[in-house]
């Protein structure tokens, strides 16, 4: 799995739905609700996270046949 998320790239009808909740996750949440701001290397490593997590949820939506 991991290997496969290496090289994955986002399908073009999940890019707006990516981009908003990168938004919410790495500003937003962060930044208005807990009064925290990243460093670089954690902005850095809650990127990866974020995107490992995205890479799944997409992955298992995929799986059960409920691709939009």
């Amino acid at each position: 799995m991991l290997t496969n998320w290496l090289f994955w790239a986002i399908p073009r009808n999940y890019v707006r739905r990516y981009l908003l909740t990168f938004w919410l996750v790495m500003f937003f949440i962060p930044g208005y609700f807990l009064g925290l701001q990243f460093t670089k290397l954690g902005f850095i490593i809650n990127w990866l996270w974020f995107d490992l997590v995205f890479y799944g949820w997409y992955r298992a939506k995929q799986m059960i046949g409920d691709d939009e």
